[in-house]
């Protein structure tokens, strides 16, 4: 009898110890499933940080996203929670960030300031851990990783670093671009200088004072329209008539191409429609090209403006009978500061790389095509620019 009680009471035992264990397990399954909602007061908050205009995750383990507000899976490419981290350089490195935020001292967490994605889209995060910041350290430690929990914000800066690096490489390019007509400026200031100058060396250095000087203001006007164009988020754009933006190009060109004795033509569809965009910025497109146009054409020659209809909105073109362009500078003419024409001619060099510019803003792209040879020589560009939806236009 006392042995069948023995054998009752150990098979008792070792039903509450399983039954323990089960519960304890399902405890902590149960926790870490609702980690959330485990957040004190995060319930209140929670339909904001869905909309807010940053990222917002819950991590746990190696792998595991608990949660991830929408902004986050958009910029990090994540299927809905809870899913599992992609095997990607930003998720060891942010792995290794979690590590580091629990083994340093402190609970401020841990910063990355730029994390490239495999979007070309850059990110900047911080990482901190939800446990509590005093058990925190020896938690991580008895459990291992598998077992912590950590939140991480995280920002999309690719605008940001994208226009910090268009700051530099203009700051870099106008540097270099200004060596050049300062030295001149010095030394002919030297010049001036000295006793008992010839009349004619004297008026000699001035105009190239004057010359030097007024290169030095193209360059930092046209740098800053550049840089301003480079380093903006987006331009304004609203329905515009391309006519109109035209025919004022033409009238403001028009005693320069006098002065030349060059003619300028216009041929345009019509009715033309509405195209999107910048007034201002479509008339400094068209005031470059016709400039340079004007500027290299032989005198006597033609300047043709054409604006047909197409399918894909309106088709723009601006032809000379110049001397062309030879060939080995056709695919570098819309860098910044090149220039097919001798050092010290012409303009500032930066007149194609600001088209270029300001029709990429525009969702447009421009095309050169240059005769250098026969009968016809000349230089003809082009590019296409987006019209206004007819649905728009009816409003």
């Amino acid at each position: 009898m006392l042995l069948f009680d023995l054998q009752w009471l150990l098979f008792g035992f070792l039903l509450l110890l399983v039954a323990a264990v089960s519960v304890a397990v399902w405890l902590d399954r149960r926790r870490r499933k609702g980690a959330w909602e485990a957040l004190p007061g995060v319930e209140e908050v929670r339909p904001v940080l869905e909309r807010a205009p940053f990222g917002w995750l819950v991590l746990e383990g190696v792998r595991t996203c608990r949660y991830a507000n929408p902004y986050a899976c958009r910029l990090l490419g994540l299927a809905s929670p809870p899913c599992q981290l992609p095997d990607t350089a930003w998720a060891h490195l942010l792995n290794e960030d979690r590590v580091a935020a629990r083994l340093e001292a402190g609970i401020e967490g841990r910063y990355r300031s730029s994390v490239s994605l495999p979007s070309d889209q850059v990110v900047r995060w911080w990482v901190a851990s939800w446990d509590d910041p005093s058990t925190g350290l020896r938690q991580a430690q008895a459990s291992g990783p598998e077992h912590c929990l950590d939140l991480v914000f995280l920002l999309d800066v690719t605008t940001q670093q994208r226009a910090e690096q268009a700051a530099r490489f203009l700051l870099s390019d106008l540097s270099h671009e200004l060596r050049t007509p300062l030295a001149t400026i010095l030394t002919h200031l030297e010049v001036l200088r000295l006793p008992d100058i010839p009349e004619d060396i004297g008026r000699q250095s001035l105009y190239l004072l004057k010359r030097e000087a007024q290169r030095m203001a193209r360059l930092v006007n046209d740098m800053l329209e550049l840089g301003g164009l480079e380093t903006s988020a987006e331009i304004e754009r609203r329905p515009v008539s391309l006519l109109t933006v035209v025919e004022q190009a033409i009238a403001q060109i028009a005693p320069q191409a006098e002065g030349r004795e060059t003619v300028i033509s216009l041929e345009a569809d019509a009715p033309l429609p509405l195209v999107v965009g910048n007034a201002d910025r479509l008339k400094q497109v068209f005031l470059n090209l016709l400039n340079n146009a004007v500027t290299y054409s032989r005198p006597g020659g033609r300047v043709m403006v054409s604006l047909q209809r197409e399918r894909e909105g309106i088709a723009c073109a601006v032809s000379d009978t110049g001397p062309g362009i030879p060939a080995e500078h056709l695919p570098h003419v819309t860098r910044r500061f090149y220039r097919a024409v001798p050092q010290g001619e012409g303009g500032s060099g930066l007149g194609l790389a600001l088209v270029k510019e300001i029709l990429r803003r525009h969702q447009s792209r421009l095309e050169i095509e240059s005769q250098t040879e026969g009968e016809e020589t000349g230089t003809c560009v082009r590019f296409v620019l987006p019209v206004l939806p007819e649905e728009e236009v009816e409003r």
